[in-house]
């Protein structure tokens, strides 16, 4: 799905292993990615942010610049 300029997901993490392998996608991309819920924006190639983001936001976006559904496949619902 598209928002403006930007591709945006939304995406299930149910698990500390889910967090790891989520983050560790976002890492692997060349461009900026992002966790989303509203207003608030973290660091999706950030452990620490995907973790707060879960243990916080009832629902979670994951947003680039880029199309990024490739890479997180596994987690979008």
């Amino acid at each position: 799905m598209t928002a403006g300029n930007k591709f945006i997901y939304k995406v299930k993490l149910d698990s500390a292993a889910d967090i790891f392998n989520f983050v560790k996608a976002a890492a692997s991309c060349p461009f900026d990615v992002e966790v989303v819920n509203g207003r608030h924006r973290l660091n999706a190639k950030s452990y620490m942010g995907v973790m707060l983001a879960k243990t916080s936001w009832e629902e979670i976006y994951v947003t680039a610049d880029s199309d990024c559904y490739f890479e997180f496949e596994d987690f979008i619902c």
